[in-house]
């Protein structure tokens, strides 16, 4: 699609036409006329900031330049072995992605643009400048050092929509990482996601995919098992039945190399959160997990998880335990994603309609102190009440409402920020659209298209913070193919872990 410069439209205008924009070119077209009328390209262009060590990211993007073009591949791995991390001299600082809308720096994007060529080339080395040990060794030291970056999206049931857009972006941008974790609706998005390869999901899958719903009942008389021979149990089953996982997380992981993870909360109430995945769970059917994750509790009764036992049948999985929904718990699993994946970058699509209404992006230039203030302090009475109401609920007996308050506190006493946040305005959308009620497929193609504009003004910071990262996690597949050759079945062989790293 071709880019759209628009021209003769004041600031205002272009603004508006930002707010309206139905495609990431049109967008983007609007940003680049706005940032030349503001001044904010001439900023760009400039070297200059106080915020990050300008002149240390020149000196060294002239050396590399300087060095790709010589084609100095010893030269050029030694540089790479000083370090290579996202923040290197502060260029991963967000203050530096708030001056301008269409990016940042063209310095920072020529350096790890820069970077990620470098890296490309001591790859593609000859062995008799580099050999392949001294390759595979730099390669697994540099990836281990600079880690890597996960989406976490999080639970908000008929707001599941919003993720949609997010998702086919960043497919579409190439900018989709390789670790994504969901939790009750995210659950159901990573369940989609563990099916299709990247090349499969490009041509607008998330734009076209509905779930299958029912669309002529009350929702409300379905909570309320005022609808014969339909339940919110039901009406679940039918919508998974729908998407028809029926992998294992290993199979799926086999499948498109992606590292899909999924939040399960315990039922009882003294166990332990669990994050199912391809290392802690691989025999586990996604569907399972997803089942679980999607278990709100007083709605619908928590479940059992099942695997695929030896002989290829599914058998219970921790027998003795019921699962519930995800969020209560863990809806954005970043310690966990940290210690199993090396994650140290957290892109957040964030829809909780909890949680959404006290959560403002900490990474802006001028947040509204006051009102984060308020936030906080009304979040940590309510979470106060809500854990002092369950202490007595339980003291005297009552249960029925017990399930509610639970998972309200434990919603309200979680983080939802990451590194990028990517968080749904609260005028997109409706309250009887988190029950999946929606006037017309309509409300549905904004809830989508929400998502997108709210991930289009991070796609620089996102594209600069995962370029290097992603490129080593490619490079390292093919050294992998070069040191064990390909699967039988054709497809790559790929790394659930990084191997060990000597120092």
């Amino acid at each position: 699609m071709a880019l759209i410069k628009p021209k003769g439209f004041s600031r205002q205008e272009l603004r508006q036409c930002m707010q309206t924009a139905t495609d990431y070119c049109e967008w983007y077209g609007c940003a680049l006329a706005l940032d030349k009328l503001s001044g904010a390209d001439d900023w760009r262009r400039s070297d200059a900031s106080e915020h990050f060590d300008y002149q240390d990211i020149r000196a060294r993007y002239d050396q590399l330049c300087e060095l790709l073009a010589e084609g100095n591949h010893e030269e050029l791995l030694y540089v790479l072995n000083e370090g290579i991390h996202g923040n290197m001299s502060g260029i991963g600082r967000p203050i530096l992605y708030d001056r301008a809308l269409a990016g940042t720096k063209q310095l920072i994007d020529d350096y790890v643009s820069a970077i990620a060529e470098a890296l490309r080339v001591v790859a593609a080395s000859p062995s008799r400048k580099i050999r392949l040990s001294a390759k595979v060794d730099f390669f697994r030291r540099a990836s281990h050092c600079y880690g890597r970056s996960a989406l976490m999206l999080s639970g908000g049931a008929g707001l599941i929509y919003c993720h949609h857009g997010v998702v086919q972006t960043l497919i579409e941008q190439d900018l989709l990482p390789n670790v994504v974790s969901g939790a009750s609706a995210g659950a159901w998005v990573s369940a989609l996601l563990s099916m299709y390869t990247n090349e499969e999901l490009k041509a607008g899958f998330f734009d076209r995919y509905r779930y299958d719903m029912p669309v002529h009942l009350n929702p409300l008389r379905v909570l309320a098992g005022m609808e014969p021979g339909v339940s919110p149990l039901s009406v679940k089953q039918q919508a998974m039945d729908a998407i028809g996982n029926d992998m294992t997380f290993q199979e799926a992981y086999e499948h498109t190399g992606r590292y899909i993870n999924i939040s399960i909360a315990p039922a009882e109430k003294h166990q332990n959160s669990r994050l199912m995945n391809a290392i802690t769970s691989p025999n586990v059917y996604i569907r399972s997990a997803m089942d679980a994750s999607g278990s709100v509790p007083g709605v619908v009764p928590p479940v059992t998880l099942y695997a695929k036992g030896a002989n290829g049948k599914p058998k219970p999985y921790l027998p003795s335990r019921k699962w519930v929904d995800g969020s209560i718990a863990e809806d954005l699993p970043a310690k966990r994603l940290s210690r199993l994946f090396g994650v140290n970058h957290y892109i957040v699509s964030m829809i909780n309609p909890v949680a959404v209404p006290f959560v403002a992006d900490p990474k802006l230039r001028s947040p509204n102190r006051i009102r984060n203030l308020a936030n906080t302090a009304v979040v940590s009475v309510a979470s106060e009440m809500l854990a002092g109401l369950e202490t007595y609920l339980a003291r005297v007996g009552v249960s029925f409402i017990s399930p509610a308050v639970l998972m309200a506190h434990g919603v309200l006493n979680q983080s939802y920020t990451g590194d990028v946040n990517i968080i749904l305005e609260k005028k997109h959308f409706y309250w009887r659209n988190v029950l999946f009620s929606y006037h017309g497929d309509e409300e549905i193609e904004n809830l989508v298209l929400a998502g997108k504009r709210n991930t289009w003004p991070k796609l620089a910071m996102i594209r600069n913070a995962t370029l290097i990262g992603r490129e080593l996690d490619s490079i390292l597949e093919t050294l992998d193919r070069r040191e064990f050759g390909e699967r039988s079945n054709g497809r790559e062989r790929r790394r659930l872990t990084l191997p060990s790293v000597s120092f």
